[in-house]
């Protein structure tokens, strides 16, 4: 988790400018990976859907104070009137950034310095003053209706010339988590409602904390481009740099641009050029030279382990489209399309293109794999982050300016010694590496010349020294050139398959292995070039069945999808297990996985469907959603009921798949211990039981009859508040950690192999998977963030230290490593054999060594669970504690090293 979030608020009708904040932060190679917090303030279903994929997490905040006519009041005012609150709502950050939803993020420079400010004084802010401002050059009759404002809310104080002070905007601000602002804003606002709020009722109360509450001094005032509200006065155009920026000199960029008042209209604004010459432009995000464009976002499958590697492409951007020469770029689908900004008219492979490398190369962990087209490597490290060695054929490392890009950003990814780069052009090169290494590859990635005859070349080249089991991938299969060498691979007998992308991947295999499955993005209307018309396209079949089960389920599309993927991934691999559903409703998921089973099982399954179908059981006090009980969100006992005969039979006759499900009505502590026997192993357990007992009842009597290298899905962990506690509780029973993969944002699964043991000494041999846990136990989060030499000197004394005491296998290190797994195993490596070289080469015998336990994967209640278990936290100079966890550790005592050696241990 980060310490700082942004957070806004939006209806309906704002969700298009809305959008426009969301995107223009996460097109940014730094919101990428950002916090968001969301109030809905009543958007539409299709729209939380979107948000949902969006945004980290989703309140419908309340009426947090009472005034005059709050039963009338409209619902915006419930977002301006929570912000004192955020803490509340988004608990466990340090820094709180609000962004208002008419506002977006041109440059990323505003949010730094709005984290920069609050750390430093405890409110970053911008006053409505600026050189850029016409207010400042005419009449001030504005003044007079300030004035009035705040005499109307605060009556009784003296505030005579307070309208005479820059009124502080609180449409962009940042507020530090300890800050006595939020006391003194919160005491301020509840004063003013004592009458009818309006628009300017919450930011008033907060200029009056600030100016008469003596906070003005732990205020940090931005200047304007961090908050540039535009109907003050519009700002210029640079055409050079394709950016808004001040209109006078310099002409610094705009970071955040505010579309106040009537600048938020759709069309056009009549803008000067810093040449001074005019032109039209809408000022809503994406700005262009011409119309805005259309709306992009990233996707990615559902099913697919997750990755993300933007922290190793420094130079990496949301590109613009229309830059792109290639006749054959699909520029009308939505997805964002990423290139390198000293070449911005190539584009990487997608990030939903990027996941299907990825997950399809985790089948070929250890094997030898090809690439033939890397561009700035972007593809190369997420094929070598899944485990293949990995050989890499593009004549542009023949220039050292690329090359070294390439290798800067397979260093940072920590996956460099996996892979081998050869300058050159296939098929010579790659017939050269073929013959004196003596190679023959499992998975290639054809992705090179994609001009006529090169992608066909590139085919037979890889057909000929494909492994017996192989599976070849196809990037630009727009282009009929590319799609020539997929052709020949079908013409040769192999399997071959369309996945719909941006730039459409297809893949051909043979033996056994298998492609991954792929859903193709529901918000897209998809189509086929005319010379790939034939091809199966991967996820159709889903699609086809939506139409069928959707009445008759409330499982999200991307929770549907989710359990598809997994239980065709179970089929295909011939997992032994039934599949088992807790929590039926009206049966549309049970019919799903039945029908999956009807037409990709290599072996006997059944579906067990448990629910009570009569309505929901009695919640407990846990179960709880937003902190409402769950009887008062009208989702309580006794809701939902759904008869067998009129809801899961019938979906499932209309499938045709009634012979494949056995229904079993009644509370699960009953029924569940009852089947147990007859259901025997389980592949798949999909556990939908909302409250607190159902789902231990559920874990309780089912996880020990899961197939170890089976699935379970969890479909309330983020919405049920006993749900979530449920999963943890049950972990701590068992001694161990689940690697909870998210869906949308009440959706999780997890895989039984990936599953974290705490394992003592008495338990494990030191090559076990899983946390090992000694008698000292260190807690280290380094920030990856820096050079790895830096880290690497810092990790160098407390290795050295470990490894001259008495018993170095008494010490166990927990480092953190959630964003950059493969950076923080490289840097670990390397400080190790830096020390152990010092040492030996100082005399030192080395014999037994610490145990060191990557952390990747826990969330805040996972890792508040495991620190119990430790023994100290090892700050280090460049850390990075995940905010919601940080008053956990510092419960720890600080491990520092003593000046003299516990024992020094030379070489007999």
């Amino acid at each position: 988790m980060n310490s700082a979030i942004i957070i806004t608020a939006a209806d309906s009708k704002f969700f298009d400018l809305f959008q426009g904040t969301i995107l223009s932060i996460r097109d940014k190679p730094q919101g990428r990976s950002v916090d968001l917090g969301f109030f809905d303030l009543g958007c539409t279903p299709e729209q939380l859907e979107w948000i949902s994929g969006q945004v980290n997490h989703i309140f419908e905040p309340g009426w947090d104070y009472d005034f005059p006519g709050i039963e009338s009041a409209p619902s915006y005012l419930r977002g301006l009137l929570a912000r004192p609150s955020l803490p509340k709502y988004f608990p466990g950050y340090e820094i709180y950034i609000w962004i208002d939803a008419d506002a977006w993020v041109q440059d990323w420079f505003a949010i730094d310095l709005l984290i920069q400010g609050s750390r430093k004084r405890g409110l970053a802010i911008v006053p409505e003053v600026d050189r850029g401002n016409r207010l400042l050059y005419g009449p001030k009759d504005y003044l007079a209706d300030l004035d009035q404002a705040y005499k109307y809310y605060f009556p009784e104080l003296n505030i005579d010339n307070l309208y005479t002070y820059p009124l502080l905007n609180a449409g962009v601000f940042a507020l530090h988590r300890d800050t006595k602002h939020w006391q003194s804003w919160d005491l301020r606002l509840t004063q003013a409602l004592r009458k009818r709020p309006s628009i300017l009722t919450d930011q008033l109360a907060l200029n009056v904390a600030i100016y008469l509450d003596g906070l003005f001094e732990q205020t940090e005032l931005l200047p304007a481009y961090c908050n540039w509200t535009c109907h003050y006065g519009l700002p210029k155009w640079d055409p050079k740099r394709n950016l808004l920026v001040e209109p006078y000199l310099p002409h610094t960029p705009i970071s955040i641009l505010h579309l106040t008042s009537s600048s938020k209209k759709e069309g056009k604004h009549v803008l000067r050029t810093i040449e001074d010459e005019e032109i039209e432009l809408s000022l809503r995000f994406p700005q262009t030279k011409s119309n805005r464009i259309q709306s992009k976002y990233d996707y990615v499958s559902p099913g697919f382990y997750k990755i993300s590697l933007d922290h190793s492409f420094p130079n990496m951007r949301v590109g613009n489209v229309d830059q792109c020469p290639w006749p054959y770029l699909r520029r009308e689908i939505p997805h964002l399309w990423y290139v390198d900004q000293c070449n911005p008219t190539v584009g990487f492979v997608s990030r939903d293109e990027a996941h299907i490398l990825y997950n399809t190369a985790l089948q070929f962990k250890g094997q030898p794999a090809l690439e033939i087209g890397c561009w700035m490597g972007w593809s190369a490290a997420h094929l070598a982050s899944a485990g293949v060695i990995l050989d890499v054929v593009d004549p542009i490392l023949n220039q050292p300016q690329a090359y070294e890009s390439v290798d800067q950003s397979l260093t940072l990814a920590g996956i460099r010694s996996n892979v081998t780069l050869y300058p050159g052009t296939s098929p010579e090169k790659v017939e050269e590496i073929a013959q004196t290494q003596n190679r023959r590859w499992s998975l290639i990635f054809i992705d090179g010349d994609h001009d006529h005859p090169g992608p066909l070349r590139d085919a037979q080249i890889a057909e000929k020294y494909a492994a017996e089991d192989a599976l070849i991938l196809f990037h630009d299969l727009t282009s009929p050139d590319v799609a020539e060498g997929l052709h020949y691979f079908r013409d040769r007998g192999w399997n071959t398959m369309i996945y719909q992308t941006m730039q459409i991947m297809g893949v051909a295999w043979r033996g056994q292995v298998q492609p991954v499955e792929h859903i193709p993005d529901p918000a897209v209307q998809w189509t086929l070039p005319e010379h790939l018309r034939g091809y199966r396209v991967c996820g159709l079949q889903f699609q086809s069945l939506l139409p069928v089960i959707r009445p008759y389920t409330l499982l999200s599309l991307e929770r549907l999808s989710t359990l598809y993927s997994l239980a065709k991934k179970i089929c295909q691999a011939d997992i032994p297990g039934n599949f088992v559903e807790c929590g039926v409703y009206k049966g549309g998921s049970s019919a799903l996985l039945a029908w999956v089973i009807q037409n990709f099982s290599r072996r006997p399954r059944k579906v067990y469907s448990f629910d009570t179908f009569s309505g929901m059981p009695d919640p407990t006090e846990v179960d709880r959603h937003q902190g409402i009980p769950a009887n008062d969100t009208g989702f309580g006992v006794g809701t939902l009921p759904a008869p067998i005969a009129e809801n899961l039979e019938q979906v499932c006759e209309a499938l045709g798949v009634w012979e494949w499900v056995i229904p079993v009505a009644g509370l699960f502590e009953n029924t569940l211990p009852a089947y147990r026997e007859e259901m025997g192993e389980i592949a798949l357990l999909h556990a939908d039981g909302d409250w607190y007992s159902s789902t231990m009842d559920i874990f309780r009597n089912l996880y020990g009859q899961v197939n170890p290298k089976g699935f379970i899905q969890v479909d309330d962990y983020g919405h049920w508040e006993g749900c979530k506690k449920a999963i943890h509780d049950f972990e701590q029973e068992i001694g161990a950690f689940f690697r909870l993969h998210t869906i949308d944002y009440t959706g999780t699964w997890l895989a039984l192999e990936e599953n974290l043991p705490i394992l003592s000494p008495e338990h494990s041999e030191p090559s076990t998977p899983g946390i090992h846990l000694r008698q000292m136990n260190l807690a280290l989060f380094p920030d990856w963030d820096p050079d790895s030499e830096v880290i690497v000197s810092e990790l160098e004394p407390l290795l050295e230290y470990i490894l001259l005491s008495p018993n170095p296998q008494d010490y166990a290190l927990i480092v953190s490593a959630e964003l950059d797994y493969g950076l923080a195993e490289s840097v670990l490596e390397m400080a190790a054999a830096n020390v152990a070289l010092k040492l030996m080469e100082q005399g030192h015998e080395l014999g037994a060594e610490p145990h060191i336990s990557l952390i990747r994967t826990l969330n805040a209640p996972q890792w508040e669970r495991l620190l119990a278990r430790l023994t100290h936290h090892y700050p280090l100079a460049h850390e990075r504690i995940p905010a919601r966890i940080r008053e956990a550790v510092g419960k720890l005592p600080p491990f520092e090293l003593s000046s003299e050696r516990a024992v020094t241990r030379s070489q007999d």
